[in-house]
Parts: structure tokens; C-alpha cells; sequence
């Protein structure tokens, strides 16, 4: 395959799949894990979010580590294949042991194994990412790729909690039950989807990369990278800020809003307006550019999530409609952020001779692994603060679903304004990447 070849349609569905299930992993991750440690197994929000905090911890050094490494190990079957195929059966065993464990557990288990489902994530995402990032050098290309990873992403996410809300409707579940069955789905559709990609688009081969280990100077030059330091951080913001929100959106519909058995179904209009949104993102970058596309977007999402605080208690309609209109940062999500790294990452290229996709991508996943960390690990205290007790049965005051509320609003403002502030001049548009692919070029002949 030469690199800017456009996969058909079809194949690049294929192709993209394994982001459903990688999604859904990580909105059942950020949306049910935290409060069915914190209420059902008995650890509580402070030493949940301290968990989330101190796992992550570990991820800012393997994430680089397995990128860099995946950029220098060359198999028969290519660099990406065999550790997108290693990362099944990881993932597999770790996810059963988070999602369904006997309980109770102590604080030592959920660390422990928390710390590995996130290697075998980072294993199979990161592969996957970069993989991705290869398969074309054209800049609104890899727009189109990234759009359709993230379309899969929302399905994914999408479905998973369907099939919670279709399991509710059939019966009321307990949370031990609701995890388990989220399992079950997890540990079928990876296989699955990650053979669909494996035969839907061979690795690319460049004929200019350098293999050479150089370890040494990677921190030297990724530290140089200026647009790699700036989208690193908005990054990280954009994940706090999604990550708040998920982790108190099961908090906000059922103790806020009162929505009892519908508290599930509010999630479904979230996800599936991102599905909307995200063509009219593709069509904007192409002609506003990715950075101003994202911060127009991320201005829409600011103002519109005043409307957290409004919401009237037990109004199921009113709740879906304004999830509906919020879910353009469900659409934005790892599209753009992934899309603008794969230029970033031409930057190196041009500069050093070296195509370092993966190590760049890790550094991209790690950031918003670190920041799922920071959101839970301060929205919950902060929660906590306020009054708001996660307990099943627990009564609340008046002030603390105020506080519950106005942590829905301000805590994502907040960060999705640092993002619009960072990103608004971001220094690699279409022409300068136009620059950096004949450098590229330029180095091969």
C-alpha cells in the first residue's frame, strides 16, 4: 500500500471496528466503574478517586515506553499487527477480573488489576492508533480516517449502553449483574472486530524510516516539539473535562434529576448526538482546519452545558433533549486530537528522518489516561466536599445536588476554555503540513 492510498468505504469500517469495543471499555470504565467500587464494593469516592490518581501514575511511563518500543521492533508481520493481536487475550483476562470480581475486594485488588487492564490497553490502542496514523500522509485524509475511528468509538459506546438500558427494561439489575454483562459484550466484540481490522488494511512499508535505537535524544527532541507540547496539554484537558462529566453523569441523572429507571437511557441521546455532529465537524475542518474547527465546537459545548443546571427533577424529556444538543463533544472526542497528532507527528519526521507514529500516539493515549486520573480523582473529593454521598440508599440535601449540578457545568467549562485558549493559534495548518511533506519527501530521494 502507498501511503495515501484511500481505503474504500467498507474497508475502512473494518478497519476502524476495534474502536467500539476500545470505547466502550472506556466509557464503562469512567461512567460505571468508579461508583460501583465507591457504593458496591465498599471502597468509597475518596479511595476510588485515589486509585484512579495513583494508577495512572504508572501509564506516563509505560505508554511511552511501549510506543517507543512498537516503533523499533520489526516483525515479519509488521510493526503493528502482532502487538494489536497480543493485546486480546491481555485485555480479556484483565477486563473479567475488574468488571466481575467476587466481591468484596480491598483498594490493593482494584489497584492491582486496574494497573494492568490499562498495559492491555495501551498495548492494543496505541498499536491501533498508530496503525491508523500511517495509513495515509494527506492532511484532510487522515481527517476521514480519524472521523470514522471516532464514529466507530460512539457506536461502540453507543451500544454498551443500549444494552445496559435494553437489560434494565427487562428487569432491574444490580450492579454486580449490570458489570458482568458489560463483560460479556467486551470479551466478545474484541476478537472479533480486531480480526476484521487485521484483514481490512495492510501496514503501510516507508521506504525512510530509520530504525536506528535513540533513546537518548527522544526526550530531547519530544520536548522541543512545540505544536506536540500544546496538544498534549489540551489533550489532557479535553480528557478532564470528559471525564468529569462521565464520572458524575450516573450521580447527576439519578439523584439530581430523579429519572430512577431511566437514569441509563439519558446516555443513549449523548452518545448518538455525537454520531450527528460528526459529520458537520468533518465538513467544518475542512474548511476552518482541525485546530479552529475543535475550538469552535468545544465554544458550543461550554455554553450549552449551562443548561446542566436547568434541567428540571424527573423530566426525562427535557433531559434527553439537552444531552442531545450536548453531545457535539462526543463527536469531537479523540477525532481531532488524533487527527492533528498525525501531522504533529510529520513534524518529527521531517526534522529527524526517524517515524516515531506510535511513540507519538502513546503520548497522546497517556495524556488522556492521565487525565481520566485527574478528573475523578478531583471531581469525586470535590463532590465529596459538598456533601454528596455516592451510597445507594444515602438521603441528600438541597446544597449537595446543587453542588452535584454546578460540578456538571463549571468543572468541563473550565477545562474546554484552557483547550480553546491553547489551540485557538495552534501552529501546524494544511499549508504547513503541506511544508513538512515535501521536507519528507525530500529526505527520500
Amino acid at each position: 500500500m502507498t501511503i495515501g492510498t484511500k481505503l474504500s468505504k467498507a474497508r475502512l469500517a473494518a478497519f476502524v471496528a476495534p474502536d467500539a469495543p476500545f470505547s466502550a471499555f472506556l466509557t464503562v470504565l469512567v461512567v460505571f466503574v468508579p461508583p460501583f467500587y465507591a457504593g458496591s464494593a465498599g471502597l468509597g469516592l475518596s479511595t476510588v478517586g485515589l486509585i484512579f490518581g495513583l494508577t495512572k501514575i504508572w501509564d506516563v511511563i509505560t505508554d511511552p515506553a511501549f510506543g517507543y518500543l512498537a516503533d523499533h521492533w520489526h516483525t515479519r508481520w509488521g510493526r503493528r499487527l502482532p502487538w494489536l493481536v497480543a493485546a486480546v487475550p491481555a485485555l480479556g483476562l484483565c477486563t473479567y477480573m475488574v468488571f466481575v470480581p467476587s466481591l468484596p475486594v480491598d483498594g490493593a485488588y482494584f489497584a492491582i488489576w486496574m494497573v494492568l487492564l490499562y498495559i492491555g490497553w495501551t498495548i492494543g490502542t496505541v498499536s491501533h492508533i498508530a496503525w491508523a496514523a500511517e495509513l495515509s500522509e494527506e492532511y484532510h485524509e487522515r481527517s476521514r480516517i480519524s472521523a470514522y475511528k471516532q464514529g466507530a468509538a460512539l457506536v461502540g459506546s453507543l451500544g454498551i449502553i443500549l444494552l445496559v438500558v435494553l437489560a434494565d427494561s427487562m428487569g432491574e439489575l444490580g450492579e454486580p449483574d449490570r458489570m458482568q454483562l458489560i463483560a460479556t459484550a467486551l470479551l466478545v466484540l474484541l476478537p472479533v472486530t480486531i480480526f476484521a481490522a487485521v484483514r481490512a488494511a495492510p501496514e503501510p512499508k516507508f521506504s525512510h524510516i530509520q530504525t536506528s535505537p535513540d533513546a537518548p535524544g527522544v526526550l530531547r527532541q519530544v520536548i522541543g516539539n512545540r505544536p506536540l507540547r500544546l496538544l498534549l496539554f489540551a489533550n489532557l484537558l479535553l480528557g478532564v473535562a470528559a471525564g468529569g462529566v462521565g464520572g458524575m453523569v450516573l450521580f447527576y441523572v439519578e439523584d439530581a434529576l430523579l429519572l430512577g429507571s431511566w437514569s441509563s437511557f439519558t446516555l443513549i441521546p449523548f452518545l448518538f448526538s455525537g454520531l450527528l455532529f460528526l459529520p458537520l465537524l468533518v465538513a467544518a475542518s475542512r474548511r476552518f482546519g482541525k485546530h479552529r474547527t475543535l475550538c469552535y465546537a468545544l465554544m458550543y459545548q461550554v455554553v450549552g452545558g449551562s443548561l446542566f443546571l436547568v434541567i428540571p427533577a424527573g423530566n426525562v424529556i427535557a433531559a434527553c433533549a439537552v444531552f442531545l444538543l450536548l453531545g457535539v463533544s462526543q463527536a469531537v472526542g479523540s477525532y481531532l486530537p488524533q487527527a492533528i497528532m498525525a501531522d504533529v507527528t510529520d513534524m518529527d519526521t521531517a526534522a529527524t528522518g526517524k517515524r516515531r507514529t506510535a511513540l507519538y500516539m502513546s503520548l497522546l493515549q497517556s495524556s488522556s489516561k492521565v487525565a481520566a486520573a485527574l478528573a475523578v480523582g478531583l471531581s469525586y473529593p470535590i463532590l465529596s466536599l459538598v456533601g454528596f454521598d455516592p451510597s445507594p440508599d444515602a438521603a441528600h440535601s438541597e446544597n449537595a445536588l446543587f453542588g452535584l449540578r454546578m460540578m456538571m457545568f463549571l468543572f468541563p467549562a473550565v477545562a474546554l476554555g484552557l483547550v480553546i485558549w491553547v489551540m485557538w493559534n495552534f501552529p501546524l495548518s494544511e499549508k504547513d503540513q503541506l511544508v513538512l511533506r515535501r521536507r519528507i519527501a525530500e529526505r527520500v530521494t
